[in-house]
């Protein structure tokens, strides 16, 4: 058995910055306890050093930057591996924040967060929202076409991407899947990005694994996501109530 978790929005309230977001009560002795039962995944869009300092469970895999990052366990024990394929965009990710933290510097509640491939704009604190998205998109879009990277969005954030598609969360759980050779899976999660995830629960049941995808509705959840999440969970609190009855179901069964 497979249980994969998405962190923000999913088991951590959304934060005005990434440096203040926490996990919710509760969450550590849940996940402490599911590893005894299942094997246990955290993917998300941070780094696996940063998520693995905020989780700090041993003995899940940690999957970070989209899939681009595994490590099978907390990364002060074990090393962290990246897609060899991702190796050739760290420079023109690192050209890219450079230049964001350049020409952005004047938008007031502009947070750029570096990551070993590309990273991330944060305009949550923005004052005007909108403007702020239109100015990065303004500012990265070209440059990120000539270095071959990419740009996609989340909840106020625009993300600094490989242009090649060489993975994303749909193929990490996929990876996780086979290389665990698992007979069930659990996913959830509550963003975008999430939804490369969740759109490969149908393909997963076709090759024979029990697969099944939970969604986070907040106010702001996409319609996409609803629509072909299996279960629906309303907030953090509704996933984190989840949590302890498959925590509970796996100890009795």
């Amino acid at each position: 058995m497979g249980l994969v978790f998405d962190i923000d929005g999913t088991l951590s309230p959304i934060a005005p910055t990434p440096d203040e977001a926490w996990l919710a009560p509760g969450v550590v002795p849940l996940l402490e306890e599911a590893r005894k039962y299942a094997h246990v995944a955290i993917i998300t869009g941070r780094e696996v050093d940063d998520v693995a300092a905020m989780v700090n469970v041993e003995g899940l895999t940690y999957i970070g930057t989209h899939g681009l990052e595994w490590c099978d366990g907390l990364p002060t024990r074990h090393p962290i591996q990246l897609v060899p394929e991702a190796r050739a965009s760290i420079e023109p990710g690192k050209y890219l924040l450079d230049l964001a933290e350049k020409e952005l510097a004047g938008l007031p509640g502009i947070i750029v967060e570096r990551k070993r491939v590309g990273g991330s704009i944060h305009y949550r604190l923005s004052p005007h929202p909108e403007q702020a998205r239109q100015r990065i998109f303004a500012v990265l879009e070209g440059p990120a076409h000539s270095v071959n990277m990419r740009l996609s969005e989340g909840k106020r954030v625009v993300e600094i991407r490989t242009l090649q598609n060489i993975t994303n969360k749909g193929e990490a759980l996929r990876h996780f899947a086979q290389r665990l050779d698992l007979h069930g899976i659990i996913f959830a999660g509550d963003d975008r990005t999430d939804l490369d995830a969740i759109l490969q629960i149908p393909n997963l049941r076709k090759q024979g694994i029990a697969a099944l995808s939970i969604v986070v509705r907040h106010v702001d959840t996409l319609p996409s996501l609803l629509e072909h999440g299996d279960i629906i969970v309303q907030e953090v609190d509704g996933m984190v109530n989840l949590l302890r009855k498959i925590v509970r179901l796996l100890r009795e069964g």
